[in-house]
């Protein structure tokens, strides 16, 4: 595994909890909850949601569920350094999605909702961590599709 690639994952995933946390922090400061700022006109706005689900709103009120659930992918990552830090694509993905699973971890640990904001009018509010989660998972199921067998073999020669 190569160092720049973890340094990588462990400087950018540091970089998506302090911003997202950062910018939770001033929403629930600054708002009230259901509360909306236009950010661009009739396109999008900031909406101070406390979501007690996961994506979408799904497991409304299983707090303790979507904790040990994020937890598991938390470790499963850290457990997995090797494959998720294999290359430089594949570590910048990783890391948007490690970054983007303890920043609402962190929400549901120590309020016990998730802080959501950015609101397209169209689509469930959500947060920089989520959009971060989904951001990596693209890259990296993109990236596994077509390079995986690439990282299978790389895999293996290491060993």
């Amino acid at each position: 595994m190569d160092v720049r690639n973890l340094f990588l994952f462990f400087v950018l995933s540091a970089v998506v909890v302090v911003s997202d946390q950062v910018v939770k922090y001033f929403v629930r400061h600054t708002l009230t909850e259901g509360r909306s700022v236009n950010v661009i006109s009739h396109f999008v706005s900031f909406t101070y949601v406390q979501n007690r689900g996961a994506a979408f709103g799904f497991f409304q009120n299983s707090r303790l569920f979507i904790i040990v659930v994020g937890i598991l992918a938390a470790v499963f990552i850290l457990a997995e350094l090797k494959l998720f830090c294999a290359n430089g694509v594949v570590s910048f993905g990783s890391a948007l999605l490690f970054g983007g699973i303890l920043g609402n971890l962190i929400d549901r640990i120590f309020l016990g909702f998730v802080t959501d904001f950015i609101d397209f009018h169209f689509w469930p509010v959500f947060n920089i961590a989520d959009a971060c989660i989904d951001i990596g998972l693209a890259i990296l199921i993109i990236y596994f599709i077509y390079h995986g067998e690439d990282i299978k073999i790389g895999l293996s020669r290491a060993h």
